[in-house]
């Protein structure tokens, strides 16, 4: 068997043995909800930005800036043609209103923060993180306008556009890239004490994460979901077809290493923990929103080592 593909798959396993002790603090109620709310903003505010700064420290490279450029706009066209596939499925779907806006919503944000982040680490290791977060840098501006748009549009009021595009310009993870990249660029260097307090801090992002959506799945039911043939669809698409879409053309231009494997996996993520929570703020279909978290983060476990094997 691959190399790869066990070499992932083990430490995927790893990742789903945290996700399981979260879901068991949830069911035990050891975690309630407003304690899972506040490891989330822990993680969004100080490990994940930690994360990101640590991940740039090492000395200015002119290859790994051209590279940087590049992943920046692979990230930029991908989001415009994921974009694309999700209004022409929603164009083309029957389903219900607000059924419709979760799906379109699914298909276009993936769970870059509590899994690709922890996976990127994985795989590639810091250098894929710095990357990863360059590639992601589209994610906070879009989800605050274009998703917000999408889940808003069959809701009663949505709030200022313009405070959404401020909110997203100043989130910590943008402002942890900025820093980040500055220091990248003039080659500086943490003092010592302070950059082994920020990568300690950074180093509990992928256990942090894994506790958080093994909780939030623990609040999901799992009656409903094999009548559900939307569902179905909506995992196909999310963890198969979308990655292939981007992994065909990425490999015919000659894309491989880390400029080929961070879009892939990115994609490849199962449907944002965020939707479950902007599927209730804008009153949609937040149980179809909670069963397509759960359903497809299980299935990643399986369907992220696969596509390792080809990248």
């Amino acid at each position: 068997m691959d190399q790869a593909f066990l070499r992932v798959a083990s430490q995927i396993m790893v990742l789903f043995f945290i996700m399981l002790a979260g879901y068991a603090a949830r069911k035990t109620s050891v975690l309630e909800p407003s304690t899972v709310k506040g490891l989330s903003r822990l993680l969004m505010n100080v490990s994940l930005p930690a994360l990101i700064v640590t991940a740039m420290q090492f000395p200015f490279d002119t290859e790994v800036l051209a590279s940087s450029i590049q992943i920046v706009i692979i990230s930029i066209l991908a989001y415009i043609g994921i974009i694309s596939f999700s209004y022409l499925y929603a164009k083309l779907s029957k389903e219900e209103p607000k059924r419709k806006d979760v799906i379109q919503f699914s298909l276009i944000f993936s769970n870059v923060t509590f899994m690709g982040f922890p996976v990127v680490n994985v795989i590639y290791g810091e250098l894929g993180v710095f990357f990863a977060a360059l590639y992601n840098m589209p994610f906070n501006l879009i989800l605050l306008t274009l998703g917000v748009a999408i889940m808003s549009r069959n809701a009663k009021g949505s709030g200022s556009r313009k405070g959404n595009i401020k909110k997203a310009l100043m989130s910590p993870g943008i402002i942890a890239l900025i820093i980040g990249f500055g220091l990248f660029i003039f080659s500086i260097t943490l003092p010592k004490p302070l950059h082994q307090a920020v990568d300690m801090l950074g180093n509990t992002t992928t256990p942090l994460a894994m506790i958080i959506i093994g909780a939030l799945l623990g609040d999901v039911s799992l009656k409903s979901i094999p009548g559900d043939k939307s569902l179905y669809l909506l995992i196909f698409n999310r963890l198969f077809l979308m990655p292939l879409l981007a992994y065909i053309p990425l490999r015919l231009l000659g894309f491989e290493g880390m400029m080929l494997g961070i879009p892939v996996i990115i994609i490849a993520m199962p449907v944002g923990a965020v939707t479950g929570a902007f599927a209730s703020l804008y009153d949609a279909d937040d149980y179809l929103a909670s069963k397509a978290v759960f359903i497809t983060t299980l299935l990643s476990m399986i369907t992220i080592p696969i596509w390792a094997m080809f990248l």
